[in-house]
């Protein structure tokens, strides 16, 4: 009989805590963290006008800040513990110190670090009152994927980061049809920093015509200065003024931001590259065997 009653106590207990929890999480307002410009797709996405989101952005668009609180904050509206999170990247070793990581800058911005708990082997954040996971997996061999799921309900939210890194449209149909289990209610995240390139096979994907998606390109300068710090962004307009990154037409200033080694040494794998042509006349002194020699262990080493 005491057994029993230390039980019904426990079940008790554990029911007034997520009572508590959920209090406490009706009072959190994600709107206060989420960059203005991505305000409208915020109010896009609670209404479900639309299953995906295709976010191309520079560096210091927010672009990842604001899918992370969108996720966070999405699992915890859910008080069945059925949402559940899927994130990808195309390697596993990338993962830990960006995806998983912005995810905990969302838990931790949102105030909500005593709900959550963390773990980086195999990678994961789980929502303690309800058991809803955030799960986290590299696409090095997407054939495993088919033996991913949640311990309860579905996939509500599948993230893409660095869309563009991955190898193709055929592919990330192969990754959506192993993890987009459940019918239509799914929100899927595709954030990338579009390639150069307008032929870029992400660049066309996300100009194709589909009812289900809405697309917000976005960069540094729509995000409040005050969030970014003084030093980004004296140093994106220096890099601006010293390429003179403007339209040539119409003037305009382009994005600029720092190379990123590790998505162009997957370029030049994937093209059996041999020589990069630095076309930019701040550049063209540096051009040379040496200059390669060294460009190219570089890209080797990262």
């Amino acid at each position: 009989m005491r057994d029993i009653e230390r039980r019904i106590k426990a079940l008790e207990a554990t029911a007034a805590r997520r009572e508590a929890a959920r209090a406490n999480i009706q009072s959190v307002n994600v709107c206060d963290h989420i960059a203005p410009v991505y305000l409208p797709l915020h109010a896009d996405l609670m209404a479900e006008a639309h299953q995906y989101y295709n976010l191309p952005g520079g560096r210091g668009s927010a672009k990842s800040s604001f899918v992370s609180l969108e996720i966070v904050n999405g699992i915890m509206q859910d008080p069945t513990g059925c949402s559940n999170a899927i994130v990808f990247r195309r390697t596993a070793n990338t993962m830990r110190e960006s995806v998983y990581s912005q995810i905990a800058w969302a838990i931790d911005t949102l105030d909500v670090n005593q709900y959550w708990r963390g773990n980086v082997s195999p990678m994961s954040w789980t929502y303690l009152p309800t058991g809803a996971q955030i799960l986290f997996r590299g696409l090095d061999d997407s054939s495993k994927l088919k033996s991913i799921k949640p311990k309860k309900g579905i996939f509500r939210y599948i993230w893409l980061e660095e869309f563009s890194e991955l190898p193709g449209e055929n592919f990330t149909r192969s990754v959506m049809q192993s993890v987009a289990r459940g019918g239509d209610s799914f929100t899927v995240f595709r954030s990338f920093n579009p390639p150069i390139s307008k032929n870029n096979w992400a660049n066309t994907f996300i100009q194709q015509l589909d009812p289900k998606a809405k697309t917000l390109l976005t960069n540094y300068t729509m995000i409040p200065p005050e969030w970014l710090g003084e030093e980004f962004i004296y140093e994106a307009e220096r890099l601006r003024e010293a390429g003179q990154e403007y339209g040539a037409k119409t003037g305009r200033p382009r994005r600029v931001g720092p190379v990123d080694l590790v998505a162009t040494r997957y370029g030049v794998e994937m093209q059996d590259a041999t020589a990069i042509a630095l076309t930019k006349r701040y550049i063209r002194l540096f051009i040379g065997a040496f200059f390669f020699d060294r460009f190219f262990r570089l890209l080797r080493s990262c």
